[in-house]
C-alpha cells in the first residue's frame, strides 16, 4: 500500500469522498443527477481496478463538475466551493489518518500503570460533583455517576444493555426496557456491569436475591435473560468512571524502521488464532501492548523477570515493570507486579524470523493481562505503528508514551 502510484491514492480518496457525498446528500439530488453520479462512481471504480490513469484523470474531473452543479436551487459558486472544501478535507483526513497517525482510546487495563484503561469504582453515596468539579473531571478524564430510573417497567439482564460511543471521548450505554423507553448510562458497559454492578444493584433494590448490604459488597444474583422489574427512581449505578487514556499511534514508523524491542505498539487482532471474536461479526480489533520480543529473540518468564535470549530484559519499559515489582501481598490493579509466569503458550519460545516474521506482545500489567502468552504471537502484517503520544486526559500520563 505504501508503494502504491499517487494517482491511485487520489482516485480512492476521491471515491470514498464521492461515495459520503451521495450518502450525506442522497435525499437532497434528482433522480436523474443520483443515477449519472452513481453511474460515475461505479466507473471510477472499475477505472481503478484497470489502473487506467487517463480514464481516472478524466473521472476525477467530471466527478467533481457533476457534483458542483448536482444540488438543487443553491447558487454554483457556493456548491463549487463546499464541494471542494469537501474533497480536500476527506483527502486531508484519510491521507493523515491512513499514512500518518491514528488515535486510539486504551479500554483494558493490561497496560496500567504505565496507560490507564477505563476504570470504574463504585460508591455508596452520591458523590454530588459541582460545576468545578465537573470541569476540572472532563480534562482529567473523570466522571461522577449516580444514574436513577426515570420509568416504571421490565427489563431483560444482560440484553437489554447496549454501548455506544460519543465523539472520541465519552463510550456511554443505553438500558432498554420492554416497553421501548431507553436511558442512557454514562459509563461503558463491561464497567457498568461487573465494576458497578448494575444487575446486582438493580436485583437488590427489587427484592431479587440476596439484599445488597451497607458496604455495597454483598453479591446478589441475578442471571443471565431473566426479567427483572425497575420502579421509577430506583437506583441503577453510583460511582466514578475514569476515562482511559487517548494516545495517538505512529502508523509511520514502521515503514521506515523495523519495530523496537520495548517499546508501546498496536496491532490487529486479524488472523490470530487464539483471540475469538466476540461478538464475532465485530471483525478485527485493535490491541495495545508492549513489544517483548522481535522475530529471532527466544523469550521466558521468571517470574518477576522477564528473560530475552538468555538475559534478564534490559530496556526501560520492562525494568520498570520488574524493579518497580511489590510484594505479592500488597499488589493492587495500580502497582507494577513484574511478570506472571502464567502461560497457556509453552515458555521458553522463540519467535520465527525471515518472510513470516513475529513479535511477542505482553501487557504491563502481566498478572492480568491477555496477550500473547494465551493467544499467541502477532504476524507482521498486523502491525499499526508504535504509540508515541498521549493527549488526552490531562493526568501524569500526559506526553510521549514511554
Amino acid at each position: 500500500m505504501f508503494f502504491t502510484p499517487k494517482y491511485l491514492k487520489h482516485a480512492k480518496f476521491l471515491l470514498k469522498g464521492v461515495t459520503r457525498f451521495l450518502d450525506y446528500k442522497r435525499d437532497l439530488l434528482p433522480a436523474k443527477k443520483l443515477e449519472e453520479i452513481e453511474g460515475l462512481r461505479v466507473d471510477l471504480v472499475n477505472a481503478i481496478k484497470e489502473r487506467a490513469q487517463a480514464r481516472i484523470d478524466t473521472l476525477t474531473e467530471e466527478i467533481n463538475r457533476t457534483c458542483e452543479r448536482s444540488l438543487p436551487e443553491t447558487r454554483q459558486s457556493a456548491i463549487a466551493e463546499n464541494v471542494e472544501v469537501f474533497f480536500v478535507s476527506i483527502v486531508i483526513a484519510m491521507g493523515i489518518r491512513t499514512y500518518i497517525a491514528q488515535p486510539f482510546q486504551i479500554p483494558t487495563g493490561s497496560m496500567q500503570p504505565t496507560l490507564n484503561g477505563i476504570i470504574a469504582e463504585r460508591h455508596r453515596e452520591d458523590m454530588q460533583a459541582g460545576f468545578m468539579d465537573k470541569a476540572l473531571g472532563w480534562l482529567t478524564g473523570t466522571s461522577y455517576l449516580n444514574a436513577l430510573s426515570d420509568h416504571e417497567g421490565d427489563v431483560i439482564a444482560g440484553s437489554s444493555v447496549t454501548e455506544h460511543q460519543f465523539l472520541i471521548f465519552r463510550p456511554y450505554c443505553q438500558l432498554h426496557f420492554v416497553d421501548g423507553h431507553t436511558i442512557s448510562i454514562g459509563c461503558p458497559k463491561r464497567q457498568l456491569e461487573d465494576e458497578l454492578q448494575l444487575w446486582q444493584n438493580i436485583g437488590a433494590n427489587t427484592g431479587r436475591g440476596e439484599a445488597a448490604g451497607p458496604d455495597m459488597t454483598q453479591m446478589v444474583q441475578v442471571h443471565y435473560g431473566q426479567r427483572i422489574h425497575i420502579k421509577e427512581g430506583q437506583l441503577l449505578a453510583r460511582g466514578v468512571v475514569h476515562n482511559g487514556d487517548h494516545v495517538i499511534v505512529n502508523k509511520f514508523a514502521y515503514h521506515f524502521r523495523n519495530p523496537t524491542r520495548g517499546e508501546v505498539f498496536v496491532f490487529t487482532t486479524k488472523n490470530i488464532a487464539g483471540i475469538r471474536l466476540d461478538p464475532p461479526q465485530q471483525g478485527s480489533q485493535h490491541y495495545i501492548k508492549r513489544l517483548a520480543g522481535v522475530p529471532g529473540d527466544t523469550l521466558d518468564v521468571r517470574s518477576p523477570e522477564l528473560y530475552i535470549n538468555g538475559e534478564p530484559a534490559k530496556e526501560p519499559g520492562f525494568r520498570r515493570v520488574i524493579d518497580n515489582a511489590v510484594l505479592p501481598a500488597k499488589r493492587g490493579a495500580y502497582a507494577y507486579q513484574g511478570y506472571s509466569p502464567d502461560s497457556q503458550i509453552p515458555l521458553p519460545i522463540t519467535l520465527a524470523n525471515g518472510p513470516n516474521r513475529e513479535y511477542f506482545a505482553m501487557g504491563d500489567n502481566s498478572y492480568n493481562s491477555s496477550d500473547s502468552r494465551y493467544w499467541g504471537t502477532v504476524p507482521a502484517q498486523n502491525l499499526v505503528g508504535c504509540g508515541s503520544f498521549c493527549y488526552w486526559p490531562l493526568t501524569n500520563h500526559w506526553g510521549p508514551i514511554r
